[in-house]
């Protein structure tokens, strides 16, 4: 929104007491193949792209069966909430792809540092065999799930498939989707063709594949694939499936042999890491005050007018349903308004005021 500004108010109000609906959280849950259960993350935006001034008045801490105080006083102008962006790698672990992990894990920081840069909605999952999964850097862990599997030479497609049930509730719906796949061989457990119908039924959606795999070069009596090489190692196939994976879903296609791995971080990070503001959209704190989740029920959202009018707005159930109003999405805990609401409170640069624990919630 050009004109509006948002300002989200938590207010401490006596009483307020478990009301506020924001349980304690439970313990985060292993899963089967080393990985964290994507259902305890959640799909928020980072607090690292909201800009803001946080006034603390004090909390308590709160056991299994404790009181739960409404939150303490806090002010957050955030920018506008953006359109969420999963991205996916499987990375090759064989015996093989050592030097390219090493090149990997020294240049990885510059994928980290364009997603923050770029203040996008991101969740990122990465899937390889313990030791080739590079860890978030601080502040992004509630955002990062790895997931540990021996993942072949032939196989980093089909792995995507079979983790799919660890993975999912860590997607959001509605979000770009980036599939990365790294490896110096093709694919030889499915055809691109097969993945590509598969993974679009699982996801519901279109999606842009990348690949760091191996072009064709001549071939040799001592290179008998035409695989590429360099001075110090060789790749062992061309990655023909991959190729085609990332030429129908308009993907990058990025040679393995690089010696440089910046060379092929940078134009990769510059694909995925693409911020879309969603109009009238904001995003909520992170994490929820208390830890638990927000419970539109309890929040007030009013706006004020240059000449200080103020008028309070209805929740509706959906955007679907939108009329006049605001509407929240839980997945991503953000409040978006209405077209309505929003165009006549961009046109009156009015200012948005919401309060997290509304005087509704006292009993």
């Amino acid at each position: 929104m050009r004109g509006a500004r948002l300002l989200l108010i938590s207010s401490v109000l006596l009483g307020c007491g478990s009301s506020t609906g924001l349980p304690i959280p439970n313990s985060t849950r292993p899963v089967d193949g080393g990985g964290v259960d994507g259902g305890r993350f959640d799909a928020s935006m980072p607090d690292a792209g909201m800009d803001a001034t946080v006034e603390e008045d004090g909390g308590t801490d709160a056991g299994t069966d404790a009181f739960i105080p409404c939150p303490p006083d806090r002010t957050v102008a955030p920018r506008e909430a953006s359109v969420p962006v999963d991205i996916l790698f499987v990375f090759d672990s064989s015996g093989s792809m050592i030097d390219e992990n090493a090149r990997l894990q020294e240049n990885i920081g510059i994928f980290w540092d364009a997603i923050v840069d770029a203040d996008v909605d991101s969740h990122v999952v990465f899937i390889a065999e313990r030791g080739y999964v590079p860890g978030p850097p601080s502040g992004f862990a509630r955002r990062y799930l790895g997931i540990e599997d021996r993942v072949g030479s032939w196989d980093p497609l089909l792995k995507v498939l079979d983790n799919y049930p660890t993975y999912r509730n860590f997607m959001r719906p509605g979000s770009v989707v980036h599939v990365v796949a790294v490896t110096d061989d093709d694919s030889r457990a499915i055809e691109w063709e097969a993945f590509d119908e598969e993974f679009r039924r699982l996801i519901g959606r279109d999606y842009t594949a990348h690949s760091i795999a191996s072009e064709q070069v001549m071939v040799t009596i001592t290179n008998p694939f035409g695989s590429c090489f360099t001075d110090d190692n060789s790749a062992t196939r061309p990655g023909f499936e991959y190729m085609g994976l990332s030429m129908a879903t308009g993907g990058l296609f990025l040679s393995v042999c690089e010696e440089d791995w910046s060379q092929i971080v940078e134009p990769l990070s510059e694909r995925v890491a693409v911020r879309v503001p969603l109009p009238c959209a904001y995003a909520l704190p992170q994490p929820p005050p208390g830890g638990g989740t927000y419970d539109p029920d309890t929040f007030n959202v009013t706006v004020t007018f240059p000449d200080g009018t103020t008028r309070s707005l209805p929740q509706v159930s959906s955007g679907d349903a939108c009329g006049a109003g605001w509407s929240f999405v839980p997945v991503a805990d953000r409040i978006e308004l209405c077209p309505s609401t929003c165009a006549e409170t961009d046109m009156a640069n009015g200012r948005l005021t919401i309060e997290l624990c509304g005087s509704d919630t006292l009993e």
